[in-house]
């Protein structure tokens, strides 16, 4: 379980009940003081390097909040991770600063061969405007939150049996 605040927890759990998601981990940042040049060095490797690129960074009074999660390999999983991406896309559409990308380490290390272990998946939320407070980063989330309980009620999406 996430160590932030009840609204961020809340989403975590809401993907983590999804049959098929094995793990979901989440973080708040800020990445005002992030430039481009900062993005080379592997304490930033899961940062969405493609978005910080075009604006050199992060931008003034903006907050990032990444939920990193994990499918199992099999249909229960993909079907999760298509319904997933259909949300984020959808939450794009409606104005959310919202993307789902891939995540993954380098197939080989010193210690050998990782291929095939280390695929996981990142929902990158930017918010602006979030100047003395959290509170518009955690109201955005409040609001995706119920949408994706709405969204998985009205589509019939499988839930873990012990998340009913």
């Amino acid at each position: 379980m996430s160590n932030y605040p009840v609204d961020v927890s809340h989403f975590h759990d809401t993907l983590l009940r999804l049959k098929g998601i094995v793990s979901v981990e989440s973080s708040v940042e800020n990445l005002e003081p992030v430039d481009g040049e900062m993005l080379s060095l592997s304490e930033y490797a899961h940062l969405p390097h493609g978005t910080l690129r075009r604006t050199n960074g992060g931008l003034e009074n903006e907050v990032f909040l990444q939920f990193e999660f994990e499918i199992e390999r099999s249909e229960e999983g993909l079907v999760a991770l298509e319904f997933i991406a259909w949300f984020v896309r959808d939450q794009a559409r409606g104005g959310n600063t919202i993307q789902l990308r891939p995540f993954a380490l380098p197939p080989e290390t010193p210690y050998g061969r990782q291929l095939g272990t280390t695929l996981k998946f990142h929902i990158d939320l930017f918010v602006d405007d979030v100047v003395d407070t959290l509170e518009p980063a955690f109201a955005r989330i409040r609001e995706m939150n119920a949408s994706l309980n709405l969204a998985i009620r009205l589509y019939q999406i499988p839930v873990k049996p012990s998340a009913i």
